[in-house]
């Protein structure tokens, strides 16, 4: 049985968000704490000011910390890395660093002697995962209500890849092209994790252009549940879509990572549909004996015809500010810069949007975002 609460929190004011969350996890079944390590993994996507709504807001991040100490747990430790992370990345303008500091918990370099793990569902794929997950008790992933320009949405599931070190990520991207390898590759990375509980930040979400460009959606919920997935399939229900037919949720019920909620004690997920929640639009699902068959023998193949079936980002000069952090995280190398303007090459892009993703300016434009 898969539990999921919802509980209403209708702004981040410290002392209503202390008795949502602790309501949240009570109602979601958090597991006992005491004595445990615990790291906490916030979506951290970029270093952004809060109310840009791209990160895990820092607030949530506290309540769940201090309800962690009043349940007793040993040692708690807050953990990210963003897709550009330098070594001494702390995440300040979130206000994430200003929580470990104020509650004396330690942040955790995700960089430092990352240990190289095989990723189930992916045909004996290594990645180097944050050596901390062999040091704690629980994981516990904080996510963000969030559309995924990719993915469709990004949650607790999603959220775990973000215990692959910086630049480590965006070369999965072309190892995984399609919409259902990819997810297997979340779904193998949970799989790994194995989460030990997920509270969702759904005071104020994105919709449209996620994870990064999209627009702050007031929605007043806190979502939480021992099983990622179910969590997961609860948002994607109250964003208006079928939840099956996102991806890592569709592997993950196939790979029996999670299932479906059975049970909401609080808030009904059914209840709560926005339908003119502004969703990316839903393109066909590749086939898939073409999608995980043969991708491993004809992988030109499939590049081509994500290419074919997806759409290029757009590059728009006037927001630009030629941080040039697209460049940078490009595993396609299919951006120059000439002329004080970003050039792409559209036929060695692999459309993952990574640049959309921590473009800074909103300077990017992927024309896949409707009301489906």
């Amino acid at each position: 049985m898969s539990c999921v609460a919802i509980v209403h929190c209708e702004s981040y004011d410290q002392a209503l968000v202390d008795a949502a969350v602790e309501e949240a996890c009570l109602l979601g079944g958090m597991p006992e704490v005491t004595g445990k390590s615990i790291l906490l993994k916030p979506n951290i996507l970029s270093d952004a000011k809060e109310d840009r709504c791209i990160t895990t807001h820092s607030q949530v991040v506290r309540s769940v910390v201090r309800l962690l100490k009043g349940k007793g747990a040993k040692r708690i430790l807050i953990g990210d890395s963003p897709g550009l992370q330098k070594p001494s990345f702390l995440p300040k303008a979130s206000g994430i660093h200003r929580v470990c500091l104020e509650e004396g918990v330690d942040w955790v370099d995700f960089t430092k002697q990352p240990t190289l793990t095989t990723i189930p569902y992916t045909r004996g794929k290594k990645l180097p995962l944050a050596s901390i997950l062999g040091e704690v008790d629980m994981v516990f992933s904080l996510p963000k209500f969030k559309t995924h320009q990719l993915m469709y949405t990004t949650g607790a599931v999603k959220n775990l890849f973000g215990l692959v070190p910086n630049l480590y990520k965006s070369p999965c991207h072309v190892q995984f092209p399609s919409r259902e390898q990819f997810a297997s590759l979340m779904v193998g990375i949970a799989a790994v994790v194995k989460p030990s509980f997920s509270l969702m930040d759904g005071i104020i979400g994105m919709e449209g252009p996620g994870p990064a460009n999209g627009r702050p959606r007031h929605m007043g919920l806190l979502l939480a549940s021992c099983d990622a997935l179910a969590l997961d399939y609860a948002q994607a229900q109250i964003m208006g879509y079928e939840p099956k037919s996102i991806p890592i949720i569709a592997e993950g019920l196939r790979r029996s990572l999670g299932s479906a909620p059975t049970l909401y004690p609080k808030l009904n997920a059914g209840d709560l549909v926005q339908h003119d929640f502004l969703r990316i639009e839903m393109q066909k699902q590749t086939r898939f004996f073409h999608s995980l068959i043969i991708p491993f023998v004809l992988s030109r193949y499939i590049r081509w015809k994500v290419k074919r079936e997806r759409k290029a980002p757009v590059f728009l000069s006037d927001p630009c500010i030629l941080c040039r952090k697209c460049i940078d995280i490009c595993p396609a190398n299919a951006l120059t810069m000439q002329h004080k303007r970003i050039i792409i090459d559209p036929s060695v892009c692999i459309r993952c949007y990574c640049c959309h993703e921590v473009c800074p300016a909103s300077a990017i434009a992927v024309d896949e975002e409707i009301n489906s």
